[in-house]
């Protein structure tokens, strides 16, 4: 019988040239990929009253007060303008959201009824002493909004949709996330970048910098040069700047991560101050080095550094913003500028490289508000102070392939080794010298020598993603690549895989590559790798634009191509197997936590205002409406860090606590289209949510507070044999799970414990493994676990032990209440209440709760640990009368039997103890759940007070409950100050004395009158009359009677 036909190598005029099977695999597997999208997001500023037209920059930064004038129209609805808690303002800018589509297909999309959700996510200040650190983002919905202009339809021929720009205090780096709600169209997730500019200013004749004059970019003469880095502090710097353009002192300057840029010819003098201590070969007017930080930025020209401080009022910086750039480090020859990646003790830090007879010198420079000071200066040669000797590096390059461990055993060529420059990675420490070769370390003291760079051309910049990659580009411009704790380096470009991807994007007419594009400058953000180049139109003209690097691709180009493909015969069919570089054909995350218990990442959910216009578009009044309301909600979330705790743990509930009853009146007035102003604002669409779900992906990043166990599951499946196009034995030793395995690499193991679990799925062909990871003390690190969306394989995943943001210690004044009414069987409020701040009454014992609040997930629960109480100010009458204690005051009035005493579960000498260690200046109180007693002696700032009427005296103490040094279950420090106001405060021995005779005297001459007063009245009366009677009687006794008249005649007359 005849056999299987033989196995035979192909028809060499089938496969001639492996490039052309290859492309036209690629072609076939990654259409989707390669074709050009019609539709994407497209997001732009408008000004507050510009809606509709050109785009603006991000630079205004103070609240819109004609907003609230709206909200006087809004009568019959949920908003409440007589609550004091009410704030509606508005925000300068909109989010202008349309698509790069033509009009016909905006317009269908939109009545099929999609709608962009745009999500904005604020990044943390550097300095966060005045505002506890946060992570925050908020989800708005867009309203749509027809534009203006001719249109022959009735309804609508232009449209996009709008949303506010919301602003945070202190954030000036804003990412924006334009996603769709699902519906119609379907369009991609695409982000975006809204900085604000604090380098612009205004005139009368429009927006100029403040940094120099604008100038426009013509033929070429600003890009002739070689690339080079964008320095800045890493994802805290709201402007880039790059500079060294050849013979001009130009920078490019983007509040937009180069989505677009302004190029400045920056306002200083082009000096040349050489001397003997500093000589200068040759002048230039380039800007050599340009660093950017969150509100200043840094350049230098020849041996000179400047320095330019922002316009960022969010920030509340001490000074203003500069007016002209500003020279620093006058008496140091400069001969580089670097920068520090990462801020420290809430400052950025900048290293300048001396020059002249300051060689081999380096000089840390530190801003901090804005204050470029200079902080010391080390010399690299000599070990003192916190620097010393890390390794002596060999004079000459290794021998070796692949990598070569620095032992002192090994052998070395004859050529020299040349390091220019260092790397470190706080989060893998993973510690890089780098020049004509790599030098890698993990611990600062062994190294490790990657052999596959050639050392032809020395490197010329390096750049780490901090998530595991990074690549570096050498003198003559190529670019290479590798993963951190790989000994691997690959060369992108040039390279076969790159030219291949390029032939593919010019024959699909991309505009984003050219023959004549320049190669300007690499760096990461959250997207990857970004490429800026300089494609010029031919015209005297050009354009500067960001692209994605294409990394993944040319990798997996470059694996199809180096690794050779396999012909199959099955059933008498000729097959194509290529190489699979992973023991493993599925891998998926399972079983991981709710994300923001980790990530910290608090969120709102809001949704524009209902418009009664049939046709569903917004006006301005509407979208006013819709400003109002963001800021409103912004500012109760930032007003909610309150000491003294709401009744319902959410930061909306003060909103709506007054109207919340009426709620299905208002939906029945909008529901018959008569809601006052045009506008129904809907209660619910306004929220704060806590229960995020997990997308299958491992966080960005992972906070950890004590005996906090983050874990999850990694499913790892083998091909099946018709995955494999095999049988038998081949495919049994090609596909087995003793090959699969999932190793957890940790950057600090003295600090984190992860465990890993196997087990075998075998019907399955799989195997799951449980990973958990905890904290054991309090430090930071970095996890290195196995996957990622696209290099499949690995992921990086920082994990900060310590407090995770948005937890918080709250005064629990509902509950102190209740129960200290029950314990002491009465509650006496003061004569005038405050709702804001209840009273307590002195003679009565003193309860105080606290409740542990998360911000993230909306859990509040008593707080359980032990925590010292102090008082640290007080005053008499009113709160506009405290004062806060000096430390000996602090430390004379919290000693027991002064001014409180409580009792607890904790004994004197430990509270004594505990009280030093904590570096308090003197003995505080602490108690588990303590009782206190108001006390008040003598030499006390309450003692004595004068009453102002005849009511006791009242005053107001202010209290501080810290958990510092005392309490061993969690790793964060509470720090809580509360006012608490206590009436019928006692008076003094003497006074009281004084008082109680005035008081007995008072009380006896009124008895005295009420008894005696009718008695004494009636005798003085009847004495009186008597009086008068007397004085009558005695008057008519003094009076002489007169005789009577009778004629006198003159004698001589009768």
């Amino acid at each position: 019988a005849a056999g299987p036909p033989p196995l035979r190598p192909p028809a060499p005029r089938c496969f001639t040239n492996m490039q052309h099977l290859f492309a036209l695999l690629v072609l076939l597997h990654m259409q989707v990929c390669l074709l050009l999208k019609d539709c994407e997001w497209k997001v732009v500023l408008n000004d507050f009253d510009n809606l509709g037209g050109d785009q603006a920059v991000f630079f205004r930064q103070h609240p819109v007060t004609s907003v609230a004038s709206v909200f006087q129209n809004l009568t019959d609805s949920a908003i409440d303008l007589n609550d004091k808690n009410s704030h509606y303002l508005g925000f300068p800018y909109y989010l202008k959201i349309s698509l790069t589509c033509i009009t016909q297909v905006i317009r269908s999309a939109h009545l099929t009824g999609l709608r962009p959700i745009v999500t904005v996510t604020f990044e943390a200040p550097v300095n966060t002493e005045r505002q506890k650190p946060q992570e925050l983002q908020i989800e708005m919905k867009g309203a749509p909004y027809r534009l203006q202009g001719p249109c022959a339809s009735e309804e609508v021929c232009r449209m996009c949709w709008y949303t506010p720009m919301p602003m945070t205090k202190r954030s000036v780096v804003m990412e924006v996330l334009v996603k769709s709600n699902g519906l119609g169209l379907e369009v991609d997730d695409k982000r975006f970048v809204m900085n604000i500019n604090g380098y612009v200013k205004e005139t009368e004749t429009g927006l100029q910098s403040s940094l120099g004059e604008k100038v426009n970019c013509g033929k070429g003469f600003v890009f002739d040069s070689r690339s080079r880095p964008i320095w800045s502090t890493f994802n805290q710097a709201p402007v880039l700047i790059l500079g060294g353009f050849q013979d001009y002192k130009i920078i490019l300057v983007s509040d937009s991560e180069f989505a677009d840029f302004t190029a400045v010819e920056v306002g200083i003098d082009s000096c040349w101050i050489g001397s003997v201590n500093c000589p200068l070969d040759s002048f230039s007017s380039s800007i050599f080095d340009a660093i950017a930080t969150e509100s200043v930025l840094l350049l230098r020209q020849n041996q000179l550094v400047y320095y330019f401080t922002g316009n960022y009022s969010v920030l509340f910086l001490p000074v203003p913003g500069s007016g002209l750039w500003t020279r620093v480090l006058n008496n140091i020859c400069v001969s580089r500028l670097n920068p520090v990646h990462f801020p420290h003790n809430d400052s950025e830090f900048v290293i300048a490289l001396g020059g002249g007879v300051q060689e081999g010198e380096f000089f840390l420079g530190t801003i901090r508000d804005t204050a470029v000071t200079r902080h010391s200066h080390v010399c690299l040669l000599v070990v003192n102070g916190d620097f010393w000797m890390l390794y002596s590096i060999p004079r000459f390059i290794p021998k070796g392939k692949r990598f070569v461990m620095l032992l002192g055993l090994e052998e070395y060529t004859d050529s020299p080794l040349i390091p220019r420059g260092l790397s470190y990675n706080p989060f893998s420490t993973i510690f890089y010298i780098w020049g004509n070769v790599i030098l890698q370390s993990y611990d600062l003291v062994n190294y490790i020598h990657l052999s596959d760079f050639p050392q032809r051309s020395p490197i010329s910049y390096f750049i780490l993603s901090y998530v595991g990659e990074f690549v570096f580009v050498t003198v003559s411009e190529e670019i290479w690549f590798s993963v951190e704790g790989s000994s691997v380096v690959v060369r992108l470009y040039p390279s076969e895989p790159w030219d291949m991807f390029f032939s593919l994007q010019l024959m699909r007419g991309s505009k984003d590559f050219s023959f004549n594009e320049t190669f300007v400058s690499l760096f990461f953000n959250k997207e990857g790798l970004q490429q800026l180049v300089y494609i010029p139109d031919g015209h005297g003209e050009g354009k500067l634009i960001k692209r994605n690097f294409p990394l993944h691709y040319i990798l997996s180009y470059r694996h199809l191509i180096i690794h050779q493909y396999h012909w199959l015969y099955l059933e008498d069919s000729q097959y194509i197997k290529f190489f699979h570089p992973c023991s493993f054909s599925v891998m998926r995350l399972e079983d991981l936590p709710a994300p923001q218990r980790f990530t910290r990442m608090e969120h709102y959910c809001t949704e524009p205002p209902e418009v009664m216009d049939r046709t569903g578009f917004h006006n301005n009044v509407s979208l006013a409406v819709y400003q109002g309301l963001i800021f409103q909600l912004l500012w109760l979330h930032a007003d909610y860090s309150r000491p003294y705790a709401d009744p319902v743990h959410d930061p909306t509930w003060r909103w709506w606590k007054n109207r919340k009853q009426y709620g299905e009146y208002f939906f029945y007035v909008a529901s018959n289209g008569n809601s006052s102003g045009g506008v129904y604002v809907n209660m619910e669409g306004y929220t704060k949510i806590y229960d995020l779900q997990p997308n299958n992906q491992l966080p960005s990043k992972i906070y950890l507070d004590k005996n906090n166990v983050f874990s999850f599951s990694v499913f790892l499946s083998i091909r099946s044999k018709a995955q494999s196009s095999k049988r038998g034995e081949s495919w049994e030793r090609d596909n087995s799970l003793d090959f699969v395995w999932l190793t957890v690499v940790l950057a600090h193991p003295r600090f984190v414990v992860s465990d890993l679990h196997r087990h075998y799925l075998m019907g399955r062909g799989s195997v799951l493994y449980l990973v958990s990871t905890r904290a054991i003390l309090t430090a930071w690190v970095c996890l290195f676990l196995a996957h990622s969306p696209h290099l499949q394989g690995y992921a990086m995943v920082p994990i900060f032990i310590g407090c995770p943001p948005g937890k918080r210690l709250a005064f629990d004044i509902t509950r102190t209440l209740k129960y200290t009414t029950k314990q002491n069987k009465r509650y006496f409020d003061c004569i005038h209440k405050n709702p804001e701040l209840p009273c307590f009454f002195f003679n009565d014992v003193f309860y105080p709760f606290f409740l542990i609040q998360d911000m993230v997930t909306g859990d509040s629960g008593p707080f359980m640990g032990s925590y010292m109480l102090r008082i640290i100010g007080g005053g008499p009458y009113s709160e506009s009368r405290i004062r806060l204690y000096s430390p000996s005051e602090i430390l004379d009035y919290n000693t027991p039997q002064i001014l409180v005493t409580c009792s607890g579960r904790r004994d004197a000498v430990t509270i004594l103890k505990a009280s030093r260690q904590a570096g308090h200046p003197g003995p505080t109180l602490m108690a588990s759940f303590p009782s206190c007693r108001w006390i008040c002696e003598q030499n006390s700032p309450c003692y004595d007070v004068v009453p102002l009427d005849l009511t006791a005296p009242d005053y107001f103490f202010l209290v501080e409950v810290s958990n510092r040094a005392v309490d061993k279950s969690t790793y964060c420090d509470y720090d809580l100050e509360f006012v608490i106001h206590i009436h019928g405060l006692r008076l003094s021995p003497s006074r009281a004395i004084i008082s109680m005779a005035v008081l007995t005297g008072i009380v006896f001459l009124y008895v005295l009158h009420q008894v005696l007063g009718p008695v004494i009245g009636a005798g003085f009366t009847r004495l009186i009359q008597r009086f008068e009677e007397a004085l009558a009687v005695r008057t008519g006794e003094l009076r002489l009677p007169t005789p009577p008249c009778q004629p006198s005649c003159p004698p001589g007359h009768g």
